[in-house]
């Protein structure tokens, strides 16, 4: 992330180590760095480093069912990628474990029931539909139930992840296949890092099953084309503009 030590500060502070080189690596280079080698989002994909299409999955129903109806399309979805996960597993040794990230609009504890889907709302409602309390993990600058865990791990068992803006940047899991907004997509610049978040495609090999080599998005508020927007500058920000069409 050598974009993120480019301020005068920074550089001062490097320049003090005197070193004879510097070598970064950055999604987002900055314009006056001397890019050496670019990787672009074609050749990741030639190499089955990224899971596409990727699917926007905009309300099925009337805006007034909310974000719970929502939710649970994504469970439904989430639960069918499991099904096929594990037959792919049975047939090439494969694991796979399909993780579904929400974005809620709240977190902490004085934030809760002040008009916004707060992270505790999310879970509560998650279990209501039948999911163990063990597989919802909630990641928030407050709370992180995952820290320290492999989630790659097959004696891991989370399914679903809360968070609001924690997984923004620096996170990365290949089993993480689906995201699910609840804030307004048109306010919400937000998406635009998280969409990175669902587009590694595990153990980065194509499973040559379609649902397992492909990422999906949920949304329940917002303008379509806004939300295309924000899939598109998400992909800039990942360095992948070049797959935006």
């Amino acid at each position: 992330e050598i974009h993120k030590v480019f301020s005068d500060q920074a550089r001062k502070t490097i320049d003090n180590l005197n070193p004879a080189t510097i070598i970064g690596l950055s999604a987002t280079p900055k314009s006056n760095m001397n890019i050496l080698v670019t990787i672009t989002g074609l050749e990741l994909k030639d190499e089955a480093m990224v899971k596409l299409d990727m699917h926007i999955i905009p309300p099925s129903t009337n805006i007034s069912t909310g974000w719970k109806n929502m939710l649970k399309e994504l469970k439904t979805k989430r639960d069918k990628l499991e099904k096929i996960a594990k037959k792919n597993e049975a047939n090439t040794g494969t694991y796979i474990r399909p993780i579904a990230l929400i974005q809620v609009e709240a977190t902490g504890k004085d934030q809760r029931g002040k008009g916004r889907v707060h992270s505790l709302d999310a879970k509560e409602y998650l279990i209501d539909l039948g999911i163990p309390e063990h597989e919802i993990g909630i990641k928030t600058s407050s709370q992180n139930d995952i820290e320290d865990e492999d989630l790659l791990s097959r004696d891991n068992e989370r399914r679903y992840i809360i968070t609001k803006e924690a997984l923004r940047e620096g996170w990365d899991c290949p089993f993480a296949y689906m995201l699910g907004i609840i804030p307004n997509v048109g306010s919400n610049t937000g998406v635009t890092q998280l969409v990175g978040r669902i587009l590694r495609q595990p153990y980065a090999r194509k499973t040559k099953v379609k649902e397992l080599d492909e990422s999906y998005v949920y949304y329940f508020r917002g303008n379509t084309r806004v939300m295309l927007d924000r899939v598109t500058a998400g992909f800039k920000n990942e360095g992948l503009e070049d797959l935006t069409i």
